[in-house]
């Protein structure tokens, strides 16, 4: 199936408020549109999550992810670009103070993990959705993190609602991003 195939499928499912299995700049994640509470609240169903879990949000732009956290540092924009132009290991930034949305129903320090993506299939799938996609790895909560898709749980493949069909044969870079909270211009690593 072609890119633009798979593109057009899933944002079709996203706004049927449904989640999908989806190639990312990590591992496989699972995904629904950040906005759609039922969506995120069946997410943890799979997974076998509390809903007081935090998850992960993937923007495409800087744009969206102003949109979403309001006024970001220089010093948080210069690690974000940083992280672009050496290609590290791509990095999800712990935002405070954000603004509400779907999925800051479970959150209750008021803060926000995003990663900005530059994943082609991501970015895509973010822009012509025009919201921001939950993205959590495609496992049953407290087991092994899948590297590639032939890694998935058979359980986890049935319970979705749409596989991508794209990217199957890779296998991932990242195991997962680092996460980072930016307070006062220092950097706490809270995930490696």
């Amino acid at each position: 199936m072609s890119f633009y195939v798979e593109i057009e499928k899933s944002v079709d499912i996203l706004k049927k408020g449904k989640n999908l299995l989806y190639p990312t700049d990590t591992v496989w994640g699972l995904g629904c549109d950040a906005f759609n509470i039922q969506a995120i609240k069946k997410i943890c169903e799979i997974k076998n999550r509390d809903i007081s879990k935090s998850m992960i949000l993937l923007v495409e732009s800087m744009d969206r992810l102003h949109q979403l956290v309001g006024k970001i540092s220089l010093f948080t924009k210069k690690i974000i670009l940083n992280n672009l132009v050496k290609k590290d290991k791509p990095i999800t930034i712990v935002y405070e103070n954000t603004k509400k949305i779907a999925s800051n129903f479970f959150r209750q320090d008021n803060t926000l993990a995003v990663r900005l993506t530059y994943d082609p299939f991501c970015t895509c799938l973010i822009k012509n959705l025009d919201r921001p996609i939950i993205s959590t790895s495609a496992n049953l909560s407290g087991f092994v993190t899948p590297k590639s898709f032939s890694e998935i749980s058979p359980y986890i493949l049935n319970k979705t609602d749409y596989v991508v069909n794209f990217r199957r044969e890779e296998k991932a870079n990242y195991s997962s991003s680092s996460i980072i909270k930016v307070v006062y211009n220092k950097i706490k690593i809270l995930r490696m």
